[in-house]
């Protein structure tokens, strides 16, 4: 993109009288800490990042903003679009902070340090989204599907031509490992990719009426504002997934990101806005820690909200579809899980320790989906254990994760850590071993290495709580009854995982597990265009596939006379 050259300093993406500014406030140096006068008026992160686009190649650096606050910002190899970052909400098509001028500050991952300052909306700067998006879908209902398809197209074309940027923005704020923060950008464009070519295909019908007279046929149609709160562990494909489907589907957005990785979200918005996005149509209100509730309750219970969309815990889900009920909105909740990874004695032990180690140990353990409690057959248990180590030695490199050849991160912030360490010792203290990993404070304050534990049995809190990290306990079974009896004892139901080479088996199992999503001989079950969602307290509603498009349309039905 264009850039301003002022002296031996290229500032990407600049006005020129910020790029004076910048030239004589300070010198670049590779390592250097940059002090920044208060006279210097531009967003933090913008700044930040501007200051290290030296010539396509961004240093470490460390940025002193207004003599008080340290920065820290990692290394990216490139940074193309620098108008992509910003610390503002979007509301109405306006980009704006706070009203009442309150930030919060975001952290990286991967050693703590500060990375910038995001605006901290309320429930009043909610209100105003949502009335803007409520103004916005008077007209973008009418949108005809072609139109809507291809704005799509355009969104998703802006999101694969950024897709660099995007991948560091997550890694920036995840800690997920830069070569797996590319493969996440591309899943997010899969959901938009799915969704614009399901537009077309959300069909009415005509119904053969029990009166001659009469004519029946039924039509879809979008609902309205759709709230999206989004979770901190997928901040790219997580946004689309939610707000593709429901832009898709003629409805306008209010989306909420978690307050751990909001840039994700911001920047996405952004290039919905170049695609041609109508304002109001996409918009986004940003929230620390303390106000997040104040804005949860504002979309639960503001009466133009018609249906809300929720990833996260099974305890926040449930409060928020008891606030949603005082006005009877439609919701959305994709909740806990704790699926069951079953190893039967004739399995292919290769597939099924590769097949592992996607499904427990993608994004350091951090997904809704990862197996949780894995239970091998006894008579296969010790060489199952010692393959899979070999596997993870095999699979996984460890450091920075800007590093292009680390494909493991840390966990996010000392809340992940902390659950993973009291999960081990639980299981320690009562006869479990560990195998393989264990703990490492020589790697950062959040890593933890991909460890194997042996002698996982009931009474272990990882057979009741989600451990959300890279922890894999193994836990023995002698019977096809017994282990499914086990994978059952659970409140939540999201997905679970097994290999067997039996047909019969496959179908007696696939069939018997109480869960909203089956993996047979396979360790990845989320996809664009497959119904992803549980069943018990894992939530309601699906995403993915023809169905998510459908969570969005109303079904209305018309009788004509004739």
């Amino acid at each position: 993109m264009p850039g301003w050259s002022v002296g031996e300093h290229q500032w990407v993406g600049l006005e020129q009288r910020n790029a004076d500014k910048l030239d004589k406030a300070f010198e670049i140096r590779r390592g250097s800490i940059l002090a920044i006068p208060s006279s210097v008026s531009i967003f933090k992160t913008s700044f930040v990042i501007s200051c290290l686009c030296l010539l396509g190649e961004i240093p470490v650096l460390q940025l002193l903003h207004h003599n008080v606050q340290v920065v820290a910002v990692q290394k990216v190899d490139t940074f193309q679009d620098l108008t992509l970052i910003d610390t503002r909400s979007l509301i109405g098509g306006q980009w704006v902070g706070a009203a009442s001028g309150k930030t919060f500050k975001l952290s990286d991952p991967e050693d703590n340090a500060e990375i910038c300052d995001i605006a901290d909306l309320s429930g009043e700067d909610t209100r105003a989204a949502i009335d803007a998006a409520s103004k916005a879908f008077e007209t973008y209902r009418l949108t005809p599907h072609r139109e809507r398809r291809w704005l799509m197209r355009r969104w998703a074309d802006l999101i694969k031509a950024n897709k660099a940027d995007l991948a560091a923005l997550c890694t920036l704020e995840l800690g997920k490992p830069y070569t797996e923060s590319l493969g996440t950008v591309q899943y997010a464009v899969d959901f938009i990719d799915w969704f614009e070519g399901g537009i077309e295909r959300t069909f009415g019908e005509t119904i053969p009426a029990a009166r001659g007279n009469n004519r029946v046929l039924t039509i879809r149609e979008p609902q309205g504002v759709v709230a999206c709160i989004t979770p901190w562990n997928s901040p790219v494909a997580m946004v689309t997934r939610k707000v593709g489907a429901a832009i898709a589907a003629g409805n306008t957005v209010v989306c909420k990101p978690a307050p751990e990785t909001p840039l994700c979200a911001i920047a996405l918005a952004k290039l919905f806005e170049r695609a041609g996005g109508p304002p109001g149509v996409f918009n986004v209100v940003t929230a620390g820690v303390e106000n997040t509730p104040a804005i949860g309750e504002e979309l639960c219970s503001h009466p133009a909200v018609k249906h809300l969309s929720f990833t996260g815990s099974t305890a926040v889900g449930r409060l928020l579809n008891t606030l949603c009920a005082k006005t009877i909105k439609k919701t959305s909740l994709e909740l806990g899980g704790n699926a069951p990874f079953i190893v039967f004695e004739d399995a292919d032990l290769d597939k099924a320790v590769a097949g592992l180690i996607t499904s427990k140990f993608r994004s350091s353990g951090q997904t809704c989906v990862c197996a949780n409690r894995i239970f091998v057959h006894a008579s296969i248990l010790d060489k199952f254990a010692d393959a899979l180590t070999e596997g993870l030695k095999r699979t996984f490199t460890y450091g920075s994760v800007w590093d292009r050849k680390v494909n493991f991160g840390p966990l996010y912030a000392g809340k992940g850590i902390a659950k993973v360490e009291d999960h081990l010792d639980d299981a320690l203290s009562k006869g479990a071993r560990v195998h393989a990993g264990g703990k490492d404070t020589t790697r950062g304050p959040n890593f933890f290495p991909a460890t194997v534990v042996k002698g996982g049995k009931a009474g272990m809190k990882f057979m009741t709580e989600e451990t959300f990290g890279p922890l894999a306990f193994l836990v023995p079974f002698q019977t096809e009854q017994e282990v499914i009896k086990m994978a059952n004892t659970s409140d939540v139901g999201l997905a679970g995982y097994f290999y067997t080479e039996d047909i019969s088996r496959l179908w007696r199992v696939a069939e018997a597990l109480k869960v909203g999503m089956v993996g047979v001989r396979v360790g990845l079950v989320s996809a664009a265009e497959a119904p992803f969602g549980g069943v018990l307290e894992s939530g309601l509603g699906r995403e993915g596939g023809i169905a998510a498009l459908e969570e969005y349309l109303d079904i209305k039905s018309i009788t004509i006379g004739i």
